[in-house]
């Protein structure tokens, strides 16, 4: 029996895993992450584990981050504070077997006034993008056409896409989840984790004027992880802002963080789960907010289930 099966078991021991990877990835920790994951995989004798351990770093390809620079630079009116992207799948695709499906980019240009970028911390941003009611900067982002591309994932997001496990039912409370399942999670993991390394490659290499940040995720794509990407330091704006700009900005930020305290994720039931997931094997382990992930980097709509 894999260590994983055993830890999956219960709720409570797959929450730690997720866990320890979500927080290692949101401090930018992705050597570390890969190196967790990596090991798991090494011990995993599965077809899934097989494409995550070929699908090296060099593998994923994002194309367009040249044209995303110029377009900042060249963006007239109040200057682009913040940008996120995100993966997606595209909807209506469980009839589409038999072809490989790469996942698509999603991008959003903002300036300080959907939301003080320029005066947040990373903290800050990832505590927005938790917000129940959704990140102040939803539906506020630049009228901008700029598409990015991601190339790499096709045979791996194609298997989790159409894999036979992806949900865990533990009402019967058993001794070990199904290494099926146990599969599904550390490969959802891999690409969630190669989509941030690709955008963090790109933030280093290249970078973003002024020292934008760019908050990057996924849309109903397990494990929907999200990442702020930034520099560390105060974003330089082209122009000196006003005083009362900066102070303004400062004070939202102060405001936008005390009015979301942080919420412990109730466990959900059997019952719940099966309401949630009508249709599917077995539910998945962590709250999931339907939509909200949409309305953070700009799609509408929803699949039947999150791939």
């Amino acid at each position: 029996m894999h260590r994983l099966q055993e830890l999956f078991a219960s709720a409570e021991g797959e929450q730690a895993f997720h866990d320890e990877l979500r927080a290692l990835c949101e401090a930018g920790e992705f050597d570390r992450a890969e190196a967790l994951l990596a090991a798991e995989l090494e011990t995993m004798d599965t077809e899934i584990a097989q494409m995550c351990l070929d699908l090296g770093r060099t593998s994923v390809a994002l194309t367009g981050w040249d044209d995303l620079v110029a377009a900042i630079e060249q963006h007239e009116g109040e200057p682009v504070t913040g940008v996120t992207l995100a993966i997606a799948n595209e909807l209506d695709i469980a009839f589409e077997k038999g072809k490989l499906h790469e996942p698509y980019v999603t991008l959003g240009l903002y300036t300080d006034e959907a939301y003080p970028f320029s005066a947040a911390t990373p903290q800050a941003l990832l505590a927005e993008c938790q917000s129940e009611e959704g990140p102040a900067w939803a539906g506020s982002e630049e009228d901008v056409e700029i598409y990015l591309e991601v190339e790499g994932f096709g045979p791996l997001n194609t298997a989790l896409i159409f894999h036979k496990q992806r949900h865990f039912f533990r009402d019967d409370n058993p001794a070990k989840a199904p290494m099926r399942y146990v599969d599904y999670v550390v490969g959802v993991w891999w690409r969630a984790l190669r989509f941030q390394q690709a955008i963090a490659a790109e933030y280093e290499q290249h970078g973003l004027p002024g020292g934008i940040p760019a908050v990057a995720g996924m849309i109903e794509m397990r494990p929907e992880l999200i990442c702020a990407h930034t520099t560390g330091e105060p974003v330089a704006l082209p122009a000196e802002p006003r005083a009362e700009m900066a102070d303004m900005a400062e004070a939202s930020v102060a405001a936008l963080i005390s009015r979301k305290p942080v919420e412990e994720v109730e466990e959900l039931t059997g019952a719940s789960l099966r309401r949630r997931f009508a249709g599917s094997e077995e539910p998945e382990p962590e709250s999931v907010k339907r939509g909200l992930l949409g309305r953070l980097f700009g799609r509408t709509g929803s699949l039947q289930d999150a791939a």
